[in-house]
């Protein structure tokens, strides 16, 4: 998700062009029916891109459990078409930065690693993450050691990103010790209905992660998230009681969730004893200014991480926005993206970012050194979406 660097980490990019049949009766469905069959094949052999000149953009987001409501969310807001253990989305990659993956060096001495804030737990996080999107181990690999080099220390490696192991080689190849890294996972649970079943599937989940993160000699997490909520109060408490059992554990330092409304997180916050969740990420940009959410989640305890800061998978943001945003970056020597997500954090929300340059990885960093006044606040507000 650009899918997350404006977005959070879970979609690999692949090319389709639909055949000229597609829409002439039973004979397009049979064609559709072979190329949904020749695609999950694809997926299943690794396949990383295929297609040429004019080809539609598929999103595809391995997972063995799928949303069964989609919700305006990373998946690109899109229809779904359930392909085996994966779904195919289909949407505008317009939005993607689509830069080479660089060559890695070696971590030596970094002054810049973003700030930080205090969860409600204690612990430290950094207010700029880097998600792991959906691409082979070893890209992810190289992406985590580059990032690395450059100073990020927080990281978002998403069940759904499907190279979890190639992070956790990443991790341990950099040589930076593991308790300067934090580290989240997720699981998907949300199709489980009822609390024994949704506690059943999370505690699974949790396994998944701790198996995959081994690879790299990872023991723990320092967060665990979910990334959607179950389908009623009583799948929301059995799938927070699987994380609050990871948590007392050791397995986990901190439970976070996603896409959480203000009352799906009341289902967890009505029993006086639950843990209180840490964070919760949700789509919040310039384009998608929603700095109410950011404060009932606050009066909660809870803090803000923004997928699709960017607006990469939620629609972008508009050229007016840019131009504004480019304008004001221009007394501090910033882009108009450095603006756009200084903005985020001036609302006192964090954010998760993602791209495969080595430039673009410093500049999201370079954010502390300047804040928007309210002049520049105003005009952001003003801007049309």
């Amino acid at each position: 998700q650009e899918l997350f660097r404006s977005n959070r980490p879970m979609m690999h990019v692949v090319e389709v062009t639909p055949p000229r049949p597609w829409r002439r009766g039973r004979r397009g469905v049979g064609v559709a029916l072979v190329m949904a069959l020749a695609i999950g094949a694809v997926i299943a052999a690794g396949v990383k891109h295929f297609g040429g000149a004019g080809a539609r953009v598929a999103y595809v987001a391995c997972s063995n459990s799928v949303p069964a409501a989609m919700p305006k969310s990373r998946r690109q807001q899109l229809a779904i078409a359930t392909l085996g253990t994966g779904s195919v989305l289909f949407g505008d990659a317009s939005a993607v930065r689509a830069d080479a993956v660089p060559s890695v060096t070696p971590a030596t001495s970094i002054t810049n690693t973003g700030d930080m804030i205090t969860l409600n737990n204690g612990l430290k996080f950094p207010k700029t993450s880097f998600g792991l999107q959906i691409y082979d181990d070893s890209t992810a690999q190289r992406l985590t050691e580059t990032s690395l080099a450059v100073g990020y220390r927080n990281f978002f490696a998403s069940v759904l990103a499907g190279n979890q192991k190639g992070f956790a080689r990443g991790v341990k190849a950099s040589g930076i010790p593991r308790d300067q890294i934090f580290i989240c996972g997720s699981v998907v649970s949300n199709r489980a209905r009822g609390f024994n079943n949704a506690y059943a599937e999370t505690k699974k989940g949790c396994d998944q992660n701790l198996q995959a993160f081994a690879e790299g000699g990872i023991t723990y997490v320092d967060m665990i998230m979910l990334d959607y909520p179950g389908p009623d109060c009583d799948s929301i408490k059995g799938q927070w009681k699987a994380f609050e059992d990871m948590l007392a554990a050791g397995t986990a330092k901190s439970l976070a969730v996603s896409n959480f409304s203000p009352e799906q997180l009341d289902c967890i916050l009505q029993d006086p004893k639950a843990v209180v969740p840490t964070v919760n990420q949700l789509p919040i940009s310039v384009s998608r200014p929603d700095v109410s959410a950011i404060q009932e989640n606050k009066k909660r305890g809870v803090v803000v991480q923004a997928w699709a800061p960017l607006g990469g998978s939620t629609g972008g943001i508009s050229g007016q926005l840019r131009k504004v945003c480019k304008t004001i970056g221009s007394v501090y020597g910033k882009s108009w993206q450095q603006v756009a997500l200084r903005w985020i954090v001036d609302q006192g929300a964090t954010f998760s970012t993602q791209t495969k340059s080595k430039e673009h990885f410093i500049e999201d960093l370079n954010l502390y050194d300047f804040q928007l006044t309210a002049d520049d606040l105003a005009k952001i507000a003003q801007a049309k979406r």
